[in-house]
């Protein structure tokens, strides 16, 4: 089969591998589609930087964000069966350890990222994919494959959200345009959220955040974003900010919006040292800073959303490219980025 490897910091290869063979509890499916993260660019680049011990470690098998088709399973298999459309966990764990034991698998203490940093599991940028049986969700028949590989990036949004805990009163500010934060607001608003507020640089992108379910969408190159946060809310500050952008010298702005006894929900990695970071404002406050990348059992929920009709992603597909074509996926994620949510590409 072919797969795609980062082979090198600044160098991407097809390559040809053998098709993965089940264990007794394993799944191999015939990918659909497979996003590309900006975490996967990074990689591509040798410039991802999140600190000792998650590095990636070359050739890295690149690619989480799937879906596909079951096509075979192992002989103690039982939820899955050949024909089945799934999705899967981006985080492998054993479910045996001390931490999968009290239910906190994003700590599994044998975890292993899907096609990203560390000793990795095999990524999805491949005709087929292999994985335990427990990580597999499967896809109704009402939801497009190409939809459900969009929940891995915005589950990470919702899971953020989820645990700052919101209801129909909750404001909500979204800082950046990404497929983790409007996916996640999209969660959100579906699960009745309140007044909710994007902001962001492109006018593209932030039609998208409408099409998802913004109440409001702030262009910050010509609004003041405070001016409208204080507008809004009364005067008051939201009741979460969820700053997605990475960008250090957004954070003060972020913690300044916030009311008092706020949530900061930052699904996000800075990938260094911050500096010059007044975080006096959240403490003086009593805010809540919540971290967020990501965790297992999400998928299930959004599925069900989808389900019910309540959440669509599609509009967060922008672009998409054949397999053959996988190189220039990646360039576009720099190139189109005026317009560009989630870049997709397809095997079939």
């Amino acid at each position: 089969m072919k797969v795609l490897l980062a082979y090198s910091p600044g160098e991407l290869r097809i390559v040809e591998m053998e098709k993965p063979v089940p264990g007794p509890r394993d799944v191999v499916c015939k990918v659909a589609h497979c996003g590309v993260c900006a975490t996967d660019l990074a990689i591509k680049d040798g410039v991802l930087n999140l600190g000792a011990g998650n590095d990636p470690i070359y050739p890295v098998r690149i690619g989480h964000e799937w879906s596909g088709v079951v096509e075979s399973v192992g002989d103690k298999a039982w939820r899955v069966k050949p024909g089945d459309r799934v999705i899967s966990d981006t985080g492998y764990f054993c479910g045996e350890c001390e931490m999968c034991k009290r239910g906190e698998y994003q700590s599994c203490l044998n975890g292993r990222a899907i096609g990203t940093i560390g000793h990795c599991w095999p990524g999805a940028f491949a005709e087929y994919m292999m994985v335990p049986e427990r990580m597999i969700y499967k896809v109704p028949d009402c939801v497009p494959l190409d939809e459900a590989a969009l929940i891995e990036p915005a589950s990470i949004g919702y899971y953020g959200l989820q645990r700052a805990g919101f209801d129909p009163t909750t404001t909500l500010l979204v800082i950046g345009t990404g497929p983790i934060s409007l996916g996640g607001m999209a969660c959100a608003k579906a699960m009745g959220i309140g007044k909710t507020i994007v902001a962001g640089r492109k006018d593209a992108k932030l039609e998208i955040a409408r099409k998802l379910g913004a109440d409001i969408t702030v262009n910050l190159t010509r609004e003041n974003l405070q001016e409208v946060v204080l507008r809004e809310t009364g005067g008051l500050g939201m009741d979460i900010v969820m700053d997605s952008t990475g960008a250090p010298e957004m954070l003060n702005d972020a913690m300044l919006l916030l009311r008092g006894s706020g949530k900061l929900v930052i699904p996000a990695f800075y990938e260094q040292v911050l500096n010059g970071i007044m975080l006096d404002r959240l403490i003086v406050k009593n805010c809540t800073l919540i971290g967020a990348a990501g965790t297992p059992n999400m998928d299930g929920k959004m599925l069900s959303l989808m389900e019910s009709g309540k959440l669509n992603l599609l509009p967060m597909l922008t672009d998409r490219f054949p397999f053959s074509q996988v190189e220039a996926a990646f360039d576009a994620v720099r190139s189109r980025n005026d317009t560009r949510v989630k870049v997709m590409v397809d095997f079939s």
